[in-house]
């Protein structure tokens, strides 16, 4: 009498090649996908601490482990970002970003976005040094405080900051304005539809070997 495998068998064989099929797929994109960055809020001020000329702005702690204690503002309302890059999507009428210098006017920013210099903040007015205390508005409409405001596309961004001049240390602040917008994610979603495919075409295999079984 010629010796049948259990149906439950095959199931249970079945049941385990899905299963490392789609822990396969899930570790594919837990590796092509890059860790996601601190994600901009539109319209709102958002507060990051720099130290001499040349270094990389960070953001605030306890935000940023990595980035200084700051002091927030006591007028308008703002929030501490966290570790850069920071990182926003902006819709088809795309957006603008505002970079403003608070507290002691002698410091002076380059604007980053995915690597790439967009601009640098406005010149320092030499010989004077205003102070226009912590709130950004404030320090928006006091001459000058290096600020600039930088038009980006729609799609997502970005952004990193370098103090270009700095008088040692500080924050500054920035913000987003104009209408936010989803940001597909091609790698994803290859990664997704590669891996429905293959479940497609580990089912149909199934199903013959099973349809084949007298």
């Amino acid at each position: 009498m010629p010796h049948t495998r259990p149906h439950s068998l095959r199931s249970m064989r079945r049941r385990a090649r899905g299963l490392a099929l789609v822990a396969c797929v899930a570790c594919s994109m837990a590796v092509a996908l890059p860790a996601r960055a601190g994600a901009l809020a539109f319209d709102s001020f958002g507060q990051f601490s720099f130290h001499e000329a040349g270094s990389q702005a960070q953001g605030c702690q306890p935000a940023d482990a990595a980035g200084d204690f700051c002091i927030p503002s006591s007028g308008t309302p703002t929030a501490f970002l966290d570790a850069p890059a920071w990182t926003f999507a902006a819709g088809p009428a795309g957006a603008v970003l505002t970079v403003i210098d608070v507290f002691l006017g002698a410091d002076r920013f380059e604007v980053f976005d995915f690597g790439v210099s967009i601009g640098i903040t406005s010149a320092l007015v030499a010989g004077a040094a205003p102070d226009c205390g912590d709130d950004p508005l404030v320090c928006l409409a006091t001459p000058g405080m290096s600020q600039g405001s930088f038009a980006l596309g729609a799609g997502g961004h970005s952004i990193t900051i370098v103090a270009l001049q700095s008088d040692g240390s500080g924050s500054a602040y920035l913000q987003v304005t104009g209408q936010s917008g989803a940001v597909a994610e091609p790698a994803s979603a290859a990664l997704l539809l590669a891996g429905l495919a293959a479940a497609a075409s580990l089912r149909r295999r199934s199903a013959g070997r099973a349809g084949g079984v007298a």
